[in-house]
């Protein structure tokens, strides 16, 4: 992964967290599929920031 594969990832990761954030505060209706599949893909992204910090780290 190089710097801007990681900045649009956490691009990504921003835009599903906001949409989740909207789901939950009722500013759009909530679709639980949508939902689950923002929550996991969110989680896959964090966990590829991080591998990618800890490459970072080592350089």
């Amino acid at each position: 992964m190089n710097e801007n594969t990681a900045v649009e990832l956490i691009n990504e990761w921003l835009n599903l967290a906001k949409e989740v954030g909207d789901m939950n505060l009722n500013r759009m209706e909530y679709d639980e599929e949508r939902y689950n599949y923002a929550m996991d893909r969110m989680d896959v992204i964090r966990q590829e920031i991080n591998k990618y910090h800890e490459h970072m780290n080592k350089c």
